[in-house]
């Protein structure tokens, strides 16, 4: 005799089906790739789509790397800056005609320690191991190449007997920095537009794969909310079997 078989055929299709769902959301969860299709373009394009975002993050890590560069070059301009003009002082304090042939060689004598302190800041200037300051330093970006000429400041041009040789020192320098801050300008602009592009790319390929994060941990939930669901169903009808069994047989 069967009591409630198509009841019970009924809910272990519902588990069964539960079960099936969240165990692919599961594997959809843990896979790196979840293609949705099972033509090959799908896996093609999604290839593409993939190389793009990553030559794109790392065109947006080289230009991140050309801003810290740029950061610690105009850094060491500001203090070169600073220097020189402590050496503009001591060349107004050197134009008096009051100062005596011992103060003038004091004066010297401090001017050449900032000079070569400031020497030191140049040569000591570096990114990785490379020497920021010393030509043209080029940076492979998402956007394409950008280039900047950070030569050198001649520092050994200044000298406190001839104060228009430290304003056309301070001009110079002044001159590079703005250079740094409209190439970090635009960096930041190319950087902006590459995470556009990668986040756009990225978003197209979750569409040719089932690999939303989001997506399969939600159809995870539910799947189990299904199992647990028919779970209680199945323990309900084992009950009213057990019921009417007891009755039959009572």
């Amino acid at each position: 005799m069967q009591i409630n078989s198509m009841s019970s055929n009924q809910t272990n299709v519902y588990l069964n089906n539960a079960q099936n769902n969240a165990n692919k959301a599961l594997e959809n969860i843990a896979a790196n790739r979840a293609l949705s299709g099972t033509d090959s373009a799908n896996m093609v394009i999604a290839d593409s789509l993939q190389s793009q975002a990553n030559g794109t993050m790392q065109g947006v890590n080289n230009a991140n790397d050309a801003i810290g560069m740029l950061q610690i070059a105009d850094s060491t301009l500001q203090n070169l800056n600073s220097s020189a003009d402590k050496l503009n002082q001591l060349s107004v304090r050197m134009n008096n005609a009051a100062l005596g042939s011992n103060g003038r060689s004091a004066l010297t004598s401090e001017a050449n320690s900032i000079k070569a302190s400031m020497q030191d800041s140049l040569n000591s200037a570096s990114f990785n191991g490379n020497n920021i300051f010393g030509g043209t330093l080029n940076f492979q970006t998402g956007s394409g190449q950008t280039s900047i000429n950070l030569s050198s400041p001649n520092i050994s041009s200044l000298d406190i007997t001839n104060q228009k040789s430290i304003s056309s020192f301070m001009d110079s320098v002044n001159s590079l920095r703005s250079d740094i801050g409209s190439t970090q300008n635009n960096l930041m602009s190319g950087i902006n537009a590459s995470l556009g592009f990668a986040t756009s790319a990225t978003a197209s390929q979750s569409q040719l794969q089932n690999n939303d994060l989001a997506s399969n941990v939600t159809n995870f939930n539910n799947a189990n909310l299904q199992i647990n669901s028919s779970t209680l169903m199945a323990a309900h009808n084992m009950q009213m079997l057990q019921s009417q069994m007891g009755k039959l047989l009572g």
